[in-house]
This record gives structure tokens, sequence and C-alpha cells, in this order.
């Protein structure tokens, strides 16, 4: 796995999908961007966009969680599955979009779904293996260990980490949030301190007929030099 992680630094050009689920209710968002270099030495360029809101189900079980109702496990691992349908339609329209094919794919960047307590998909590990592409996700400031809470990249702390090569490339409103969530990704792959974590249960095509696949995650941390803030991240890769 770090040696697909090193595969992807030494790339002079990066093709990488962010997607967002939360900078508007019940809309998600994706962009593809093509992208070299990191830091101060990013060069960016869009090459499409897409967004779609969530279907009818999906939309009445979010509004239940936030209403906080009761759910059990195997309620809450259907809505999973939703929220999971729903984004890998988005990534397929997107790249419909943008005329791309999944193979030219690098890495797939993902802000998370959260409502009240819960965090979907549970595992990023599933869209890995439903778009047999590596997924990065769980973005957050602090430690490099996988503790702690995970912050949002709408917060400011987070979004500041980009902000600057987002606003050298005049990017519009629209898709901001898609492609903070790209670039979060891409300065990822250059964080310290890769650690090999075990085998998570990943949703799937299949597990919905309960032939959950495993896939391996590596947990990402940027080093804290100085008191600076420390990017970390954890990337998914399919089997």
């Amino acid at each position: 796995m770090k040696k697909r992680l090193d595969a992807l630094r030494k790339k002079e050009k990066r093709f990488i999908v962010g997607i967002e689920t939360g900078s508007e209710p019940g809309k998600l968002g994706a962009v593809l961007v093509e992208i070299s270099g990191n830091g101060d030495d990013t060069v960016l360029a869009i090459l499409g966009f897409a967004s779609r809101g969530v279907n009818r189900e999906l939309k009445a079980a979010l509004s239940a969680l936030e209403g906080e109702e009761a759910f059990g496990s195997e309620e809450l691992a259907g809505i999973n599955f939703l929220v999971l349908h729903n984004i890998t339609k988005l990534y397929d329209e997107l790249l419909e979009a943008a005329d791309a094919a999944g193979d030219e794919i690098d890495l797939i960047g993902l802000k998370c779904l959260e409502v009240g307590k819960f965090v979907f998909p549970a595992d990023p590990g599933g869209l890995s293996e439903m778009t047999n592409r590596v997924v990065a996700s769980r973005f957050r400031i602090g430690s490099d260990d996988r503790s702690g809470d995970f912050l949002a990249v709408r917060e400011p702390l987070l979004q500041g980490i980009v902000s600057e090569m987002i606003d050298r490339c005049a990017v519009g409103d629209d898709m901001r949030e898609a492609v903070t969530v790209a670039l979060l990704a891409n300065e990822a792959i250059f964080s310290e301190g890769a650690v090999e974590g075990g085998a998570a249960e990943g949703g799937s095509k299949k597990a919905a007929k309960g032939a959950a696949k495993k896939v391996s995650a590596v947990s990402i941390g940027a080093s804290s030099r100085g008191g600076s803030p420390c990017l970390c991240g954890e990337f998914f890769f399919p089997r």
C-alpha cells in the first residue's frame, strides 16, 4: 500500500475526484481535477463538475435521523448503503460529464456525510470497493494517530490548509467544497508518518447481499513542526 502511495507522489500529474456531501442539505457535489505538485507548488485544473440531489428514500431517512428518531442496526446499514449508492451514482455522472474513464482516476477524496452523531459511509472502504479506486477520507487536524474527532472540511481550520490554493484558481462557489476535498486528498499523499491499519469491513455492491469485502486502510499524519496544524487522513485500497 505504501508503494502505491509512493507511486502517486511521483506522478507528474494526478487525476483526483473530490466528493463533498455537506455544503448544501440533500445535495452532493463532485469535481474532477488535474493536480501537479503540492503545497505552495500546487497547480490545479478543473476538468469537470457534477451535483445531484439525494433520492427521496435517503432524504426521508436522513430527516428522521436529524429528528433523533431511533434506528436499529439493520436500518442504519440500509441508510449506509443508500449513501454509498448515491455517491457512486454521482461519481459515474461526473466521469460522464468530464468524458473520463474510471481507470484514469488516481484518487478519490471523500468528505463523509455527517448527520447528528452518525457519519456515512461508516467505512469509506466501501466506496473504494465499488469504484475500484484508492479513496482518501477522514481528514482531520490534530494528532497523527486515529484517535480524536474528525473535523469536517467545512471547518475554517481544515479548509484553511488549501484556501490559498483555491483562491489562486478562482474556483466557483458551487464547486469550492468539492475542490477543497480533492486538494486535501492530494496534500494527504505527501503527509508524513504513514501507518498501516488493519483490514476494515467495507460496504460494497455485494454487501447488500451480506457478503461485505475487506479493504485495507493506511492512516497518514503530517508532521506538526513548530506548532503548525497536523493534517491527518486515511487511505482505503480496493482488493
